[in-house]
């Protein structure tokens, strides 16, 4: 066996992720460049797609692909329906954004005309999201542009086509996305630092440590932590993303937290734990839909608690399930009982409109059941 092919295997003599992501990753940098040379040929735009209730890991993983659209001389922007919280703001990524919820010139423009700034969409890619359902107000404009590229890491994920990079044992798709930056340098003679400027690796880097809990879950593997060091050489910082992603807290914020924690009650002899927050208390204490992102990993860490949820109604009535488990419950398939998805040890769903209450006790039996 060569040098060479000693670098691709572990110690146990298995087959390193860095290299499995090799055939993926050259696939999904094919596709996105044909596209990219297409919308160039054609005068067209590209549109990156990400869920809503943004996180780190969408907003992070869209940027990088829209990042090194532009990089190599195509029109790109990512579609989002919603404002970023505050505690992402530090990224700067405004001007990548075409915000579908908003009446500013491009989006009356794409409304009215099906264009922006006069040029017809050519490809959609969508990242950290696969379906139009989980997309909110883009999902009808994801669904309504032909071609279409994804590059993804939930399990839930259906379908399997070439044009799809879906791998959920990857920390995140920020990760992904990486990989996918290293195969488009090669084939375009690029340097790294080109297509993954300072505040696109900033980005990405933030993406992959919300995914992975500062690099404390499960999904960190050691080519994890290989990219995020390059990363950092790119221009990331894990001192900035970890303290406005994770530590960065308002008074309302903090008061909301510790609520939602305060409200956590326990079952099957303590296995299993959740807190329900009705809209009212985001009224009483002033406090945004995002305050207890923080409760659902708080409680999974409590000895003894195997599965984790919180429960937070929005004010147009929509309920949110976040689901967080430790070793044996699979989080992606009950929140797929409920119309959502994930990953094996965070998902989660979001019902309409109905009681908290009720989908509480559903949730209670449901979880009974199945432990």
């Amino acid at each position: 066996m060569t040098c060479a092919a000693l670098l691709c295997i572990d110690q146990n003599g298995e087959i390193l992720m860095r290299e499995r992501y090799r055939e993926g990753s050259a696939r999904s940098a094919k596709n996105i460049l044909s596209v990219i040379e297409k919308t160039k040929a054609d005068n067209e735009v590209i549109l990156v797609f990400l869920h809503r209730s943004v996180d780190g890991d969408c907003v992070g993983s869209a940027s990088g692909i829209a990042g090194m659209a532009r990089a190599l001389g195509a029109e790109a922007y990512v579609a989002i329906q919603e404002e970023l919280p505050v505690t992402m703001e530090f990224m700067q990524l405004d001007d990548l954004f075409f915000r579908t919820d908003v009446d500013s010139p491009l989006a009356e423009e794409y409304r009215t005309c099906g264009t922006i700034g006069g040029k017809k969409v050519g490809a959609a890619i969508a990242t950290d999201c696969s379906e139009g359902s989980r997309m909110g107000l883009c999902g009808e404009i994801f669904e309504s542009i032909e071609p279409k590229i994804v590059v993804d890491h939930h399990a839930s994920v259906t379908t399997r086509e070439d044009n799809y990079w879906v791998d959920p044992d990857s920390s995140s798709a920020c990760e992904l996305v990486f990989y996918v930056a290293e195969q488009m340098a090669q084939l375009t003679g690029k340097a790294l630092n080109e297509l993954l400027q300072p505040r696109i690796a900033k980005a990405v880097l933030s993406g992959i440590v919300t995914d992975t809990g500062r690099f404390t879950f499960k999904n960190t593997h050691p080519e994890t932590l290989e990219s995020a060091g390059q990363l950092i050489g790119l221009g990331g910082d894990i001192s900035e993303a970890c303290y406005n992603l994770f530590d960065r807290k308002t008074k309302e914020k903090f008061l909301m937290s510790a609520k939602a924690r305060s409200l956590v009650n326990f079952y099957c002899d303590g296995k299993f734990a959740m807190s329900v927050v009705p809209y009212e208390l985001f009224a009483e204490l002033n406090a945004g839909p995002d305050s207890v992102d923080d409760v659902v990993s708080a409680i999974r860490d409590i000895d003894g608690v195997e599965l984790a949820i919180v429960l937070r109604q929005l004010e147009n009535g929509e309920i949110r399930a976040n689901i967080r488990s430790q070793d044996y419950f699979d989080c992606s398939e009950f929140a797929g009982s409920f119309g959502g998805g994930g990953h094996i040890r965070a998902a989660g769903f979001a019902v309409k409109n109905g009681d908290i209450n009720e989908v509480a006790d559903e949730i209670i039996k449901r979880v009974q059941a199945a432990i």
